[in-house]
């Protein structure tokens, strides 16, 4: 049984093994993934950054309100995916409202649309987002895959990419259920 859940201190231990499994085979597409769990010694630590940021309470400049959640199986943690309450004008063009990565050993197993199924539920039910944007990289090929399966069962639309840095970045309108 899967849940999205925010986190929890049960499930850190789990958490920081998905680090590991990142360390241990990073793809160009993982560095917000490694960079999250790196930052923080303790769980305690992490849950306040987390709250602060799901609250507002001391954002940098630029950055918007986001909720963290984890995608859990059973007792073990396998993805997380990041809610912004709101989108600038950068993030129009690269980062969306949702940001998602999953543990390279529970890849391939369709936990991606999986969770980008609840996180727009919650989007919806919490945070009354009518549509939220995903966004991803143009060689992502798998994370595409996923914006657009899930595009296609809630509806939505797919943008003009976005010239990003001389990267194209692909982006994507999700209606939330």
């Amino acid at each position: 049984m899967f849940k999205l859940i925010l986190p929890e201190e049960k499930y850190w231990v789990s958490f920081l093994e998905g680090v590991e499994e990142f360390k241990k085979f990073p793809t160009d597409f993982d560095t917000n993934g490694i960079k999250v769990g790196l930052k923080y010694g303790n769980f305690a630590d992490f849950k306040l950054n987390s709250e602060n940021e799901r609250l507002g309470v001391g954002l940098k400049e630029g950055y918007v309100r986001q909720t963290r959640l984890w995608l859990i199986e059973g007792d073990k943690f396998v993805g997380a995916f990041d809610i912004r309450h709101s989108l600038t004008d950068e993030l129009k063009k690269k980062g969306g409202n949702v940001a998602y990565y999953i543990i390279p050993s529970c890849r391939k197993k369709g936990l991606a649309s999986l969770g980008l199924r609840k996180c727009c539920k919650y989007a919806k039910d919490v945070l009354g987002l009518d549509e939220v944007l995903v966004t991803c990289n143009a060689l992502n090929v798998g994370s595409y895959k996923t914006m657009i399966k899930v595009m296609k069962e809630f509806g939505g639309r797919e943008d003009e990419p976005f010239l990003f840095d001389d990267k194209k970045e692909l982006r994507v309108w999700i209606r939330t259920m």
